[in-house]
């Protein structure tokens, strides 16, 4: 028996050795992990390649942070000169007169006609906006459980949108507590917005009311011609105004409707300060017929589409302007 013991003795003292072979040849190949490294791999090591990678895009960093600091066009909207260089601009392309006579005394009587007219025009609407800042923060998603038609999804928007029905409209309430009402009407958009402000104040929320606003732009169009500014400014000195050292347009009032009109010499026609979509048709259908007298000559395209800075045109930048001179001293002053 004890010959047996000392026989398994001597078995268990050749595993060990052989265990301390194998943990040694272990010890050995983490110490040199290239032992087992491909002779690519090698190479890749000796280059350093990811070393250069990283430096390059540090150095690439690093310029494009410097270009966005000395970026040219960085403050475009607030430091563009008023004139407009309409001579640059004349320089390029043949003027082009249009592919349909429009019937300026009775634009909108034809109904069959009415698309291709406004096609003509560029007739573009604007939906009416009113906003409006509380000094109060929301939960996003105690707002879309506790009120009623109310979405929120914010993988597509980051606010909680509410639908009114009496008056039709859709309002939208931002976290920082930002509030606008998009309507058919100016009157719809500002009821639609107190009405949420009396359901968020039933709710516990005490919003404090604070600057006030609704969008002055309301429609845009282009005449198919250029127009004489200045023949019309003498013409109507009562219903124009102007200022070329501020703005490269003037300003028509209609004292019936009520309705301004910045006129710029392309023929390009911004609708300011209507109150729905009735009466801005109805001011422009009066309007078309002014204009028509003060033809000046066709457009090129590079006139047409006014192009400043990239896609930047004087018609971007000017409505942008204007829906931000809430005092409007750049239509009177």
């Amino acid at each position: 028996m004890d010959s047996m013991i000392n026989k398994l003795k001597d078995l268990n003292h050749l595993d060990d050795e052989e265990d301390s072979e194998t943990k040694a040849d272990c010890l050995k190949d983490k110490k040199k992990p290239d032992a087992k490294l491909s002779n690519l791999d090698k190479l890749f090591n000796e280059l350093n390649l990811n070393d250069v990678r990283e430096d390059f895009l540090l150095k690439r960093m690093k310029v494009e942070t410097g270009n966005s600091n000395n970026y040219l066009y960085k403050d475009y909207f607030n430091n563009s000169s008023t004139d407009i260089p309409w001579d640059k601009v004349r320089e390029t392309g043949d003027p082009m007169g249009p592919d349909f006579e429009i019937d300026f005394e009775n634009v909108f009587e034809d109904v069959s006609k009415l698309t291709e007219v406004e096609n003509q025009l560029q007739l573009l609407y604007r939906p009416f906006i009113c906003q409006m800042d509380l000094n109060c923060r929301f939960n996003m998603y105690e707002l879309c459980l506790l009120m009623a038609d109310s979405r929120y999804d914010p993988a597509s928007h980051p606010t909680v949108s509410v639908k009114v029905t009496h008056p039709s409209a859709q309002v939208k309430i931002h976290a920082a507590g930002k509030i606008v009402a998009t309507a058919l009407n100016s009157d719809s958009a500002r009821i639609a917005l107190f009405k949420v402000i009396r359901v968020l104040q039933d709710l516990d929320y005490k919003p404090d009311i604070k600057n006030f606003g609704k969008s002055i732009v309301n429609a845009s169009f282009s005449m198919p011609f250029k127009l004489d500014l200045e023949l019309m400014s003498r013409l109507h000195s009562e219903e124009v105004t102007y200022n070329w050292s501020k703005r490269p347009f003037i300003t028509y009032t209609d004292e019936k409707e009520g309705v301004r009109f910045a006129v710029f010499p392309t023929g390009f026609v911004l609708v300011l300060h209507s109150n729905g979509h009735s009466e801005t048709r109805e001011a422009i259908s009066a309007f078309l017929p002014i204009l028509a007298k003060f033809k000046n000559g066709y457009p090129t395209d590079a006139e047409k589409e006014g192009k400043l800075v990239g896609d930047l045109s004087y018609k971007l930048l000017w409505e942008k302007r204007l829906e931000e001179d809430k005092e409007g001293l750049l239509l009177y002053c």
